[in-house]
């Protein structure tokens, strides 16, 4: 193919990728017009960040009640307040454009170390997927879509400066590189601040750029950039952790996340039950399988499906060989590097760049599995391993380097002399085409819930009307109840979390408890399956008259 042509046909190959970007989009905009995914009090509390942000003047460090996961949603939710008002809606759009730009970098990345078809690929793909994925895209539940930009940045700044390494210096191209130092450190500062689990990209791309630009490393100017780059990027995170309370580190926070309050004692069983739980639930979960969802919090609303023996094969089966897939792909990544490695060791010659690209290919999947092996060594897998699937995000940073086998055997001419060679090759073309296939059976069911989520969202609001005709200004409640509704009624609704036994519960906000406490006239917002008991203690030990309201699921009690 000739020079021009080739050109012409990358230049559509680009804009192919821009228009399923923008088909990945628009499917997104539609899921959140019909109020998909339903909003919770995780949502919540970033929502009422961002009012807060937008109204008040406040400058949280961290998402309320915690002492890591930075709330860049609710900065961009209160930007977007300013420009459409507070709603969920609103409060919902920043993460759209996080993850159109998560798409743009990982195609870039995919272009660079791969293909330009593998990139639209992927983009095919991610532009689609299960409701699992989709709610994780659109939820505001802080971390996530940060993580996928900010790692995918790193990791594309990381290659660039690696492949770019060695040329003819000039003040121009030290001037240009100096930049890439600095945004790498900015972006890696921003991931960290957002959420930890960017660590593993962190570390192999700075891996890569200590590997194959350490000549220039040993200059102070990139090195300046770089951890300048960085303090900017987590000066928020920094400054908190300079001077903070005893046991409320970001550190001692993000252990007490991984193995809960009570360090766990591993035995040969229970990393058994981490590995097997990991691979039937979490790996599936994450990575798209629309078949069979399981939801370990009836109070999220979310489907679930019976543990019956087809939905245990499903799970095995797509996680088992979900595994065996990116093994292969590591396999197959490092045999590359290990034969160039070789060839260059035996004299022969090597290009720096191509050196450069199969350490990248090799380094992304190191880092996807370590961020494996760190999850089966949490309480994640032990504790809601479906719903705790979202620490292994990065694999869908991965998804390229995974799919690579078989876009690569897809992709081979094989002799028509050998049968088995084109087997091979119908094979993985039919797989990839199934993965397609399923992520867009899970788009269309996501697409089918969207009656749910409307009347989901129609009846808390119809439940905070309820509760502004009695009078209610201030209130007790569960957390999955106070939050969201403070939220979707813009803060004329506060609340107090209080547990089973009617004392403070799991509070995020204490501004929002006091003043509850202060208002001798709180009512009480309770459900009756939880709730019940601690209802009549209440009647039995405190000399009040009340009024009963009983609203579906909810005991609406006043004091007079």
């Amino acid at each position: 193919m000739s020079e021009p042509a080739l050109l012409l046909l990358k230049n559509r190959l680009d804009l192919a990728a821009l228009g399923l970007i923008v088909v990945g989009v628009g499917l997104r905009l539609l899921l959140l017009k019909q109020h998909w995914p339903w909003t919770d009090s995780d949502e919540g509390i970033f929502g009422l960040m961002a009012r807060h942000i937008a109204y008040q003047g406040e400058r949280p460090t961290f998402m309320y009640g915690s002492y890591y996961m930075g709330p860049l949603q609710a900065y961009l939710g209160a930007a977007l307040f300013h420009v459409f008002g507070s709603s969920l809606l609103a409060l919902r759009l920043g993460l759209v454009m996080l993850f159109a730009l998560f798409l743009a970098a990982l195609y870039l990345l995919t272009r660079t170390l791969y293909t330009r078809g593998l990139g639209l690929f992927t983009l095919a793909l991610l532009s689609l997927g299960s409701p699992y994925m989709l709610t994780y895209q659109l939820r505001s539940y802080g971390g996530y879509p940060e993580i996928l930009l900010c790692g995918t940045l790193a990791l594309l700044i990381a290659t660039w400066l690696a492949l770019s390494a060695g040329s003819a210096p000039s003040w121009r191209r030290r001037l240009v590189r100096a930049g890439g130092y600095l945004s790498w450190g900015i972006v890696v500062g921003l991931g960290l601040w957002s959420d930890m689990l960017i660590l593993p990209l962190m570390g192999v791309s700075g891996l890569l750029i200590l590997l194959f630009c350490w000549r220039e490393l040993l200059r102070v100017a990139p090195v300046i950039c770089m951890l300048g780059g960085l303090i900017l990027g987590m000066w928020p995170l920094l400054a908190y952790n300079l001077h903070p309370l005893p046991g409320h580190d970001t550190l001692t926070a993000v252990a007490i996340q991984r193995e809960g309050p009570v360090p766990l004692h591993y035995t040969p069983a229970l990393v058994w039950q981490q590995i097997k739980a990991t691979i039937q639930l979490s790996l599936p979960t994450i990575s798209g399988n629309p078949f069979c969802p399981v939801s370990e919090v009836p109070v999220l609303r979310d489907p679930t499906s019976p543990p019956t023996l087809t939905c245990r094969l499903i799970h095995s089966g797509w996680g088992g060989g979900y595994l065996l897939l990116f093994l292969c792909a590591l396999g197959l990544a490092a045999w590359d590097l290990w034969r160039l490695g070789r060839s260059r060791l035996a004299g022969k010659p090597v290009e720096q760049v191509a050196l450069a690209r199969s350490s990248a290919r090799l380094l992304l999947l190191l880092a996807a599995a370590a961020t494996l092996v760190l999850f089966i060594h949490s309480l994640a897998p032990l504790k809601w391993p479906s719903l705790h699937g979202r620490y292994l995000i990065i694999f869908w940073i991965a998804l390229p380097a995974t799919l690579w086998p078989l876009w690569k055997g897809a992709r081979m001419v094989w002799s028509s002399r050998l049968r088995f060679q084109q087997l091979g090759r119908s094979l993985c073309l039919a797989l990839l085409l199934l993965l397609l296939l399923f992520y867009g059976l899970g788009t269309a069911q996501a697409f089918s819930q969207s009656p749910t989520a409307q009347t989901y969202y129609q009846q808390d609001m119809a439940f905070v009307q309820h509760l502004e005709q009695l009078g209610v200004s201030h209130f007790y409640s569960d957390y999955w109840t106070c939050y969201k509704l403070a939220f979707l009624s813009q803060e004329r609704l506060t609340c107090g979390v209080v547990n089973q036994q009617l004392q403070p519960g799991y509070i995020r906000y204490w501004p929002y408890y006091w003043a509850t406490q202060a208002d001798h006239h709180a009512a009480y917002v309770l459900s009756r399956s939880d709730y019940a008991a601690a209802l009549k203690q209440l009647m039995t030990q405190q000399q009040k008259h009340y009024r009963f309201t009983l609203y579906g699921d909810y005991y609406i009690v006043q004091p007079l």
